[in-house]
């Protein structure tokens, strides 16, 4: 990761793309689980509309985006303003966002998202962005360098509602992404992603329950020279969201968000497991080899939580005996994917 940060910004724009193509093909070939998480999300986007062929074709390109996304972390966090400058384009679509105070931008894992926000704050229109750590605590620490270079700033995921609110009450905007899964306990709500039910966060009701804010649907794709171009939905009406309920509204912008992905799908990532979560009264049929019971993984985190605060060596055999029964049942449930399953094996 050392030499990531100090060799990639050295390369050409050229050289960029080159490795992000050779890095995305071995990624492709050598990551099985990965690709056969991406084909099964393919299959339930697109079913018989595409070819098989054509879905191949998406899934490959979407680990080249996906590899490019990662390579220019580290690029444009070197000469950052001039590289945005030159390689950050604004479609006009886009450019009305800057004449809106507070704009809550709704994004997706798609292009490269992460430079929506610096970019913008490249512009003098810095954003405060909702995200989640990861793992890695080195490409953490070189995302949140990115994000906070040119002015927009991050909010964590614990306090995220007050910061946001806080930045549109002051005229800034905001940036969220809409297509991670979000359980309810921690705000989301099930909607329809493609036709079959994902967990979404739910902050967009809150958030214009208590600010007045229009919502914009933006994306960044890059061309085969690697310039992006930002793009954006026309903003939705304040009156029109003022009239929904909250879940209204996150259904109608999770379908926004999907209809980009339908235009754009060579650039989502699709090796997420974003229909992981099924729950008991839901067609487990129309789900991806991987999903896993949404009540059953609730039932599991309490009793590993029962298990870690048990106070005698009794009531710990207990709960541990619990959470391996649990596991069990989980592993039965899964099974009952059928042949699904057989996609997951590498």
């Amino acid at each position: 990761m050392v030499f990531a940060k100090h060799a990639i910004p050295l390369l050409s724009r050229r050289g960029v793309m080159s490795l992000s193509r050779f890095f995305g093909l071995c990624a492709y070939l050598f990551s099985p689980k990965l690709r056969n998480i991406a084909a099964a999300n393919i299959d339930i986007a697109f079913g018989s509309d595409l070819s098989e062929s054509e879905k191949k074709s998406i899934n490959r390109e979407s680990f080249n985006n996906f590899s490019l996304v990662l390579l220019d972390l580290f690029w444009f966090n070197k000469h950052t303003s001039e590289r945005l400058d030159k390689y950050v384009k604004y479609d006009k679509s886009f450019e009305v966002v800057f004449d809106i105070p507070s704009a809550i931008i709704l994004t997706a894992h798609i292009g490269n998202w992460e430079l929506i926000a610096a970019g913008c704050g490249s512009r003098g229109y810095p954003l405060t962005s909702i995200a989640m750590p990861i793992k890695n605590r080195f490409v953490n620490r070189e995302l949140k360098i990115l994000r906070t270079k040119t002015g927009s700033a991050v909010a964590g995921r614990e306090g995220a509602v007050r910061e946001v609110l806080k930045a549109l009450k002051e005229g800034r905007g905001t940036e969220l992404a809409l297509d991670q899964n979000t359980l309810p306990a921690d705000g989301g709500v099930f909607v329809p992603f493609f036709g079959v039910p994902v967990p979404v966060s739910n902050i967009l009701g809150v958030l214009l329950a208590k600010a007045k804010s229009k919502i914009v649907v933006s994306w960044c794709v890059p061309d085969e020279r690697g310039c992006y171009v930002v793009y954006a939905h026309e903003p939705y009406p304040v009156s029109d969201a003022a009239e929904m309920s909250g879940d209204e509204i996150t259904v109608e912008m999770t379908r926004e968000v999907e209809a980009v992905i339908r235009d754009n799908p060579k650039f989502w990532v699709w090796s997420y497991k974003r229909w992981r979560f099924y729950r008991e009264t839901d067609d487990i049929r129309r789900f991806p080899f991987y999903a896993e019971s949404y009540e059953g993984y609730v039932r599991y985190l309490a009793l590993v939580k029962k298990y870690e605060t048990a106070k005698t060596k009794a009531a710990a055999d207990d709960a541990l005996q619990a959470v391996r029964d649990e596991e069990a049942a989980t592993e039965k449930r899964g099974r009952t994917l059928g042949e699904r399953a057989e996609r997951g094996k590498g």
